[in-house]
């Protein structure tokens, strides 16, 4: 008959497999709600954290002088500004979506952590009990 008791050896690698993914799975869950948390502070409470500072909208209405005749004319003041707008519209569009994939990335991460934690957390608890 073969015998199915682990080894001290044994127990030991289980024990520490549990431990690590408990760990590791408790990590998901603070980095993840540390992370919401930074994201409902800049955007309700500490509004001017959320502005891009690096971002300018680009001048297009500056292009060399030239004497080509072919070339391009210009932009006008006006066609100017409405790019201008566009790029600011568009930095703002890329900001909110940015912030929605963190969002939807640190829930995914507490929804997953918490369950596996807990099942691992619980197994290591009953077998110390067991010992």
């Amino acid at each position: 008959m073969e015998n199915h008791t682990p080894t001290h050896k044994g127990r030991v690698i289980k024990s520490l497999y549990f431990y690590l993914v408990s760990f590791v799975a408790l990590m998901m869950v603070v980095f993840s709600a540390a992370d919401l948390i930074n994201i409902a502070l800049r955007t309700w409470v500490f509004t001017a954290a959320d502005k891009d500072m690096y971002a300018y909208p680009r001048a297009v209405c500056e292009v060399p002088p030239t004497t080509d005749p072919k070339a391009v004319p210009a932009p006008t003041k006006a066609e100017c500004e409405k790019s201008n707008e566009e790029n600011i519209k568009q930095q703002e569009a890329s900001r909110l979506a940015q912030k929605q994939r963190d969002v939807v990335r640190d829930i995914s991460m507490i929804v997953v952590g918490i369950p596996l934690f807990l099942i691992h957390w619980r197994i290591l608890r009953s077998k110390e009990e067991n010992l």
